[in-house]
């Protein structure tokens, strides 16, 4: 399953992120909050002084309690990725509990043609700035068939209680 949810505009983030960050990823991941040892997610230094994506981040929050209906934001990981050309993911199902506490979105920071995020038996080209929950408690993976790299911030949201 994936789904649209909102548009957020990205174009500070991204604009920092290639004049100062990418070349801070390990691996085409840049981590902007990360689990700690108690399993709660935090962020990183990276947050202090990058203020677009923290701001960007704080957009986010206050759009997603549409998705919630209305209940608390509360933020998990968050990353960046970027996927280089002719790449794909692995085809994963998570399952352990953290996925099973969480909504995953994807929002594209920087977009390529023939780039698709796939989930279940559905597959989208994420357009820029379009925060999208992409179900992945299901089979699901991301190929790019393309030359050139394209870039993903990921945003984890603790699911609400029912």
């Amino acid at each position: 399953m994936i789904r649209p949810v909102v548009f957020l505009d990205t174009s500070a983030v991204m604009a920092r992120y290639v004049l100062k960050y990418r070349d801070q990823a390990n691996n085409g991941i840049l981590n902007l909050r990360e689990l700690d040892d108690e399993g709660e997610a935090q962020d990183l230094p990276i947050l202090k002084e990058w203020r677009s994506a923290k701001a960007l981040l704080s957009r986010f929050k206050g759009t997603a309690t549409e998705m919630l209906k209305g209940q608390p934001v509360v933020l998990g990981k968050v990353w960046i990725e970027t996927l280089p050309g002719n790449h794909g993911t692995p085809w994963t199902i998570e399952e352990d509990e953290y996925a099973q506490a969480h909504i995953r979105t994807r929002t594209c920071l920087i977009p390529v043609p023939q780039t698709y995020t796939m989930s279940g038996e559905e597959k989208v080209s994420i357009g820029v700035g379009m925060v999208n929950v992409v179900e992945h408690r299901i089979l699901h993976c991301e190929v790019n068939f393309s030359a050139y790299p394209r870039t993903h911030l990921i945003v984890d949201v603790r699911r609400p209680e029912e």
